[in-house]
């Protein structure tokens, strides 16, 4: 799809389809020292999802006159431990979790990803990648792991690599979605998110929960948005797995081209 092809989407529409995806790729909250690995993607549904944002601490550089929140509630709510699954439920994440890394591995690049459709949507940020956005069917239908809106990549070259996936919830309801099978994929919102499209390009003039107002965003000619859908993160990719668990909301393994997790003010870096 092309920048113009975008355009033709109302805007409203295309604001509820993107805000989430975007988010996702703004977001390099605090991370604490909760230890913990996961090894094996289908074997292991146990995976040390209570390790998300661990491994490192690190804060996005704050925009001027913005003060960031010191994270929000859904995300503190990531940090959970996981919990024992039955055996029937393990074999149904097991094979959901397949059934996800299939389909990533139909996009092994950025230019395969494109070249289906998908749109970046703003640029690449350390511990959360590139994110590479479905708009055809974004908002469309219940839950389904074959079908994912989103694409996460280790960079925006045309030969960087697919990493991970993204879901969304359709709608707003004020309850995470069932998701994956067992309750270890803890979903998150985003609160306070500026979005601008110009000449079919996403930008986001600000990082995702900082204290921007609607006349700010305004200001910047951009459209607010008080709180997303819930989105949550699948880090399904063979040597891409994040050491903070499958459904991790950061990975310590995406970093800047320069090995740092240095951004620019609105939480963007040069990947691969």
């Amino acid at each position: 799809m092309n920048g113009g092809s975008a355009t033709e989407i109302d805007r409203r529409m295309l604001i509820a389809l993107l805000v989430g995806i975007i988010l996702a790729a703004l977001v390099v909250g605090f991370m604490s020292s909760v230890g913990g690995t996961d090894d094996a993607l289908a074997a292991s549904s146990t995976h040390s999802h209570a390790a998300t944002d661990a491994l490192a601490t690190v804060a996005a550089t704050p925009v001027s006159g913005v003060d960031h929140h010191k994270g929000n509630a859904d995300e503190h709510a990531e940090l959970q431990p996981d919990v024992a699954l039955d055996n029937a439920t393990r074999d149904q994440v097991a094979a959901q979790l397949v059934s996800a890394r299939e389909s990533a591995m139909r996009y092994p690049t950025v230019a395969d990803a494109t070249n289906a459709g998908f749109v970046l949507a703003g640029e690449f940020a350390p511990l959360v990648g590139a994110h590479y956005v479905a708009i055809a069917g974004a908002s469309s239908g219940a839950f389904d792991p074959a079908k994912p809106p989103t694409l996460i990549y280790d960079g925006t070259n045309p030969d960087s690599r697919i990493v991970g996936l993204m879901y969304l919830s359709p709608g707003g309801s004020p309850q995470a979605p069932e998701g994956f099978a067992g309750p270890n994929d803890h979903w998150h919102r985003h609160t306070g998110v500026c979005v601008k499209f110009s000449s079919g390009k996403i930008e986001i003039p600000f990082p995702a929960d900082a204290d921007v107002t609607k006349a700010m965003c305004a200001g910047k000619g951009g459209s607010f948005i008080d709180r997303t859908q819930w989105m949550v993160h699948a880090w399904v990719v063979p040597g891409w797995e994040s050491p903070a668990g499958v459904f991790s909301h950061n990975n310590p393994n995406l970093v800047c081209a320069d090995g740092t997790v240095n951004t620019d003010k609105a939480g963007f870096c040069r990947g691969t």
